[in-house]
């Protein structure tokens, strides 16, 4: 993840005053390590961390940034799939001015006002995450994925900048249809791209490689890879120590077999992370994330993630992320709608796992709130009103098809705002460098055009079907008489992966009683003056047998987050 943080002013302001600020957003920004560099002058500053495992995790094709002191011009170009969020503030603390950071609580420091955004906490509830441009604070904006931020003499400009191309058509207007060589060659481009992915592990010295994973899919796909590949160099020293780690709740013993198997086929350790029971995992991914949650697989991740690494030692962690949103089905009924407002609330729906005519009705969602916060919200914006949401509604209306529309929201909204960011923050926070190879950019692209795997496509115009990924694993299996790992179960999709473990799996039941009880009390809860006392205790009365519904989540993380960062209405 990159990490950065800045100062743009239009105001020739010296550099004593830039440079006393952004040491104050440095302090808290090398607290995720790497080598400092601090670059100044009049009206501008700029602070950067380099680390070199960084460019192994996610490895750029273009410059993330330009930055042109003489022509008073600052460039950020977010990767399409998500990776290197940055946060920023217009015109603060004077008009035209530019703070960055890659951490919010970077622009905290700098003295940029800790309010919460309750609109957001709306977009939360209905989405079970945070969709870019917003943030849970007032005036803090995060680049959406794909994305371009400009600031030149004063003035800021976000666009987009990379787009998916999931209906690729001839010059006529006409669908491409698809050549009968298009499974192979699709073949030949991921095995390429994944084998120079992994190629830059084999070299690192003493670097050990954290892969998280049931045992099955992308992130097993891929350490069969490296540890095919170090096999093939027959250099033991180059080899990374692979270390396999795992979520082994009650009743996963699948699961768990599964990943034994993979670490004794790949002769690497094997830790197993069973529960989710120490209340300070809450506060630690809260300070993470930097947001409250309505789902609590962050909270299950952060002390796998956490407990791995401390056990293993590991700087770099290995994840099949994106993989699932890539070659998935829709769900079903598929996604409709003529109007803009109309198919996000469709989409909003079916992330909660409820038909899109079945919407709560709005007495009941504002049941939630205050009667405060119930008038902010009803005079605030909505998500699905900002040009962001607007801009993607529009491009998935123009869509044909019902798979290509979910799979643009997904790559658009789930796959960065919800999945690799909070992963990125999360690895961060415990020094983690993540490796995430179905995540850049060209395979995501490459890999987006592809129909789920149990989509009929009968037509002629179709694109070409996915190709047969358990043809990769068998190439990759470390010896002959070794079977290989069903990749198979990549394509369609096992409920047993990574993230619907962690989904359906975690909840509050683990959290110490008295942080629960504290956080959740009617005093606390008049405090902050967001949720309705009476309505937390309706939803604590409806959690059943260890599992809570979202919105007693939500609550719970916002009241923490309050307390955290000293956040106010």
């Amino acid at each position: 993840m990159a990490t950065l943080a800045g100062w743009l002013s239009k105001q020739a302001i010296p550099e004593a005053v830039i440079e006393e600020r952004l040491l104050r957003m440095a302090a808290v920004l090398e607290q995720r390590g790497g080598e400092r560099a601090l670059v100044l002058q009049p009206g501008a500053g700029l602070v950067t961390f380099a680390d070199p495992l960084a460019a192994v995790a996610a490895p750029q094709k273009t410059a993330l940034l330009d930055w042109l002191p003489g022509q008073q011009t600052f460039v950020y170009r977010r990767p399409l799939t998500g990776w290197h969020p940055l946060y920023y503030v217009q015109d603060w603390p004077e008009p035209g001015d530019l703070l960055f950071a890659s951490e919010i609580k970077a622009l905290l420091a700098a003295g940029v006002p800790c309010r919460l955004f309750l609109p957001a906490l709306e977009a939360v509830r209905r989405y079970g995450f945070l969709p870019a441009p917003w943030t849970a604070f007032t005036g803090i904006e995060v680049v959406p994925a794909g994305s371009l931020l400009r600031w030149q003499q004063g003035r800021t400009l976000v666009s987009e900048l990379y787009d998916y191309h999931l209906a690729a058509s001839e010059p006529g207007g006409e669908e491409r249809k698809a050549a009968p060589e298009g499974k192979q060659t699709a073949l030949s481009e991921l095995d390429e791209i994944l084998r120079a992915q992994c190629q830059g592990l084999l070299p690192l010295p003493a670097v050990p490689l954290l892969v998280l994973t049931d045992g099955t899919g992308a992130a097993a796909l891929s350490a069969e890879l490296v540890a095919w590949m170090a096999q093939q160099r027959a250099e033991e020293s180059s080899r990374p120590l692979l270390q396999i780690a795992t979520l082994a709740f009650a009743g996963q013993r699948r699961a768990y077999t599964r990943a034994e198997a993979l670490a004794e086929r790949l002769n690497s350790g094997l830790l197993a992370i069973q529960g989710v029971d120490a209340p300070e995992y809450w506060l630690a991914t809260l300070s993470a994330l930097e947001a409250p949650c309505a789902l609590t697989w962050p909270l299950a991740l952060h002390q796998a993630l956490h407990t791995a690494g401390v056990e293993s030692g590991a700087r770099l962690a290995l994840m099949g992320l994106g993989a699932r949103l890539l070659l998935a089905p829709p769900p079903v009924p598929p996604l409709a709608g003529q109007e803009s407002l109309e198919l996000l609330h469709s989409y909003s729906a079916l992330l909660h796992s409820r038909p899109t005519g079945l919407m709560l009705p709005v007495t009941e969602e504002h049941q939630l709130w205050t009667p405060e916060a119930a008038r902010r919200l009803a005079e605030g914006p909505s998500w699905e009103e900002t040009r962001h949401a607007r801009r993607l509604a529009r491009k998935t209306l123009e869509l044909p098809q019902a798979w290509q529309r979910w799979r643009y929201l997904d790559l658009h909204l789930r796959l960065p705002d919800l999945l690799l960011q909070t992963a990125q923050q999360l690895a961060a926070f415990d020094r983690l460098t993540l490796v995430a190879p179905f995540t850049l950019p060209e395979l995501a692209e490459r890999l987006a055009t592809l129909p789920p795997a149990n989509e009929h496509l009968a037509s002629s115009e179709s694109l070409p079907g996915p190709p047969s990924l358990a043809t990769l694993a068998q190439r990759y299996r470390r010896a002959p008489d070794q079977e290989a790992w069903p990749a198979t179960t990549l394509l369609s999709a096992p409920v047993r992966s990574l993230t619907a473990t962690l989904t359906s799996k975690t909840s509050l039941s683990g959290i110490g009683r008295d942080l629960l009880a504290e956080t959740l009390a009617p005093t606390a809860l008049a405090q902050t003056g967001i949720f309705s006392p009476e309505s937390v205790e309706a939803l604590k009365g409806r959690s059943r047998g260890g599992s809570v519904p979202r919105e007693l989540v939500l609550v719970f993380t916002t009241q923490l987050l309050c307390k955290l960062f000293g956040a106010t209405l």
